[in-house]
């Protein structure tokens, strides 16, 4: 009788349209279907549901171009709904506005936290977004860990640290990649929104690049953990501002919120500083690292594109590979050049750059790069179309990454 039950249950929910789920809260007895959202169709359209029957507007945004103040329409039940797309093969985000007022999609648990904003993922599978795409490879650890930083006189701060597939079963040694998030992330940013676990996993099981560990600190010096711990109010010295979308930033023109565009931080005492006198050491003592430059790589976004400029041109010898990600100088002096003149003679086996075709760092990004070749280091530059968003730096990690360490 039990199974007779059960499979009665069973036919009843599938007799529901096939807009609408049943959701049941433990002692209130069944509530109101729920509409299925987003709903991916075979062309690669989407159709986004929302139950709203009180609002008088409802809009979509997303992160893909076009993706502004969506007009949704609504049924006889209340449900608010548009199909957009077809969409590329990517890692999106998305949102609603009901009645001005920002709000997820209750249907999609898969979300992204970019600072203090929230949005809802959609993964669209396709050769494009193949590297980001989770499959059934042998997967690596993500490790969140603690760390003292007397350079910026902490007792503790946190990174997450990735070793890969098989570290807790031998004892190899690996290289190190420092990798770097812009402003407004924090050390969970290279995980939640550009997949660096998942894409190492990939390139290893491709055997594309050499197994590594990956270390992502937080480089916002006055932080010492992320957004959202549960410490209670955020102290005004935590509040961290997540750039917008990228149709709001390419509106916006370029600069706002460049890290190219901001003033000049001394090195002494600074983030990137801690990063070479703090982590580097930490990471070294305590996991199976190769101490030595040629096994120790960095790169980062943005803001942590001058980061690591500031990192290595404070610190030529240090590190055997450097990339930077949407970031550059706007401007050079002599001072500048000399740094990079002794950075090449530290020995530098190769030097990455990357930015978007409408990316607001574009210029930085391109005159470092005519620097690089000025100043003799084998280098490369990659442009692919989008603007200042996480498309381009999973894609540029994939790169990147497959270089590293040969």
């Amino acid at each position: 009788m039990k199974h007779f039950v059960l499979s009665i249950a069973a036919a009843a929910l599938l007799m529901l349209p096939a807009a609408y789920s049943q959701q049941a809260a433990p002692g209130r007895g069944a509530a109101a279907p729920r509409p299925v959202s987003p709903e991916i169709h075979a062309d690669r359209t989407v159709t986004f549901r929302l139950s709203a029957p009180k609002a008088s507007e409802v809009t979509l945004n997303g992160s893909w171009e076009g993706a502004r103040d969506i007009k949704m329409s609504k049924d006889d039940n209340g449900i608010w709904s548009v199909t957009a797309g077809p969409l590329g093969a990517q890692l999106w985000g998305y949102w609603y506005l009901v009645d001005g007022v920002k709000a997820l999609d209750p249907g999609n648990g898969e979300t992204q936290r970019d600072g203090s904003r929230i949005d809802n993922l959609l993964m669209i599978s396709g050769p494009a977004s193949d590297l980001w795409d989770f499959k059934d490879v042998p997967h690596g650890t993500i490790q969140i860990v603690w760390f003292p930083s007397p350079t910026l006189k902490q007792d503790r701060r946190r990174m997450y640290i990735y070793t890969p597939p098989g570290y807790e079963a031998n004892q190899t040694r690996y290289p190190v990649l420092y990798l770097l998030h812009g402003g407004g992330g924090d050390e969970d940013a290279w995980v939640t929104m550009g997949r660096a676990n998942v894409i190492l996993d990939n390139l290893i099981a491709a055997g594309k690049a050499k197994p590594m560990i990956v270390v992502m600190p937080n480089g916002n010096a006055t932080q010492t953990v992320s957004q959202g711990c549960a410490y209670g109010p955020t102290p005004a010295p935590q509040s961290v501002q997540a750039p917008a979308p990228p149709p709001l930033q390419a509106a916006a023109g370029a600069g706002r919120g460049a890290a190219a565009a901001r003033p000049p931080q001394p090195y002494a005492g600074s983030y990137p500083e801690s990063l070479v006198k703090d982590v580097i050491p930490f990471v070294e003592k305590t996991y199976r690292a190769i101490a030595n430059k040629d096994n120790r790589a960095i790169a980062g976004l943005s803001m942590g594109g001058g980061h690591t400029l500031m990192a290595t041109n404070n610190n030529p010898g240090v590190f055997g590979y450097i990339g930077v990600f949407s970031s550059g100088p706007r401007t050079v002096d002599e001072a500048y050049e000399k740094q990079l003149d002794a950075v090449k003679a530290g020995g530098v086996k190769f030097y990455w750059t990357g930015a978007g075709t409408t990316d607001m760092a574009r210029e930085g990004t391109m005159n470092l790069h005519s620097l690089l070749e000025k100043h003799g280091f084998k280098t490369s530059y990659k442009e692919i179309p989008g603007s200042h968003y996480w498309f381009l730096w999973r894609d540029f990690l994939g790169d990147f990454g497959s270089i590293l360490f040969r």
